[in-house]
């Protein structure tokens, strides 16, 4: 299944409704709400109260970063009237224990080039270790920053697969920055998408 994130559509991200719309107007099986900004949160709950995610054979959540308080950002997590995966940054979330309480929803994505923690299999497997119940996502975009070859990916892989829920797939510069995502991106991903295509891989920048 391919689902793309929220966060990916420049012009909607900040409106729940409109990304919503584009993104079953656009086909997608599933959708990643993508509350990286944490007002993004609050108006998530208010979206959801009046809103409709009917149509999606998935839906998963990107965790805020950015946060004065992992317990504070769980409380309102949590306070969600909302089910399924929640996408945290290893190195905001997977630390302390605040992210126990979303138990088997919790699900650890690796990092790019500029974090200092969850990059390698070592930094999630402290991750895991903590949170034995917890979910990975594989950021193909991330590990490029990381490791041009794309063995990380195999390696992540190979120590986490069955974890996996998910991929984020989406263009990168070599600074982290994310971009439009481009054939020549999935072309030189294909390895790790054939790898996980049993998961749903959601987009987190659009398709050119």
């Amino acid at each position: 299944m391919n689902g793309i994130s929220t966060g990916a559509y420049e012009a909607e991200r900040d409106e729940w409704g409109a990304a919503v719309a584009r993104a079953r107007g656009e086909g997608f099986e599933c959708v990643e709400l993508c509350a990286i900004l944490p007002p993004l949160v609050e108006t998530l709950a208010a979206y959801l109260r009046d809103g409709t995610l009917d149509g999606f054979a998935r839906v998963s959540l990107h965790a805020p970063v950015g946060i004065a308080s992992t317990e504070t950002a769980v409380d309102a997590l949590v306070g969600l009237p909302l089910g399924g995966d929640v996408i945290l940054h290893p190195d905001v979330y997977g630390r302390d224990d605040a992210a126990a309480r979303l138990g088997g929803r919790a699900v650890f994505e690796n990092m790019d080039v500029n974090k200092p923690f969850g990059k390698s299999a070592a930094d999630l497997r402290a991750v895991f270790d903590r949170f034995p119940d917890a979910g990975f996502c594989l950021d193909v975009a991330h590990v490029w920053t990381n490791d041009r070859s794309l063995a990380l990916g195999h390696e992540l892989l190979d120590a986490f697969g069955d974890r996996l829920r998910q991929l984020h797939v989406s263009g990168i510069e070599p600074d982290g920055t994310h971009r439009e995502t481009t054939a020549a991106d999935l072309e030189l991903y294909r390895p790790l998408l054939q790898r996980a295509a049993q998961v749903p891989h959601v987009y987190e920048a659009v398709v050119v």
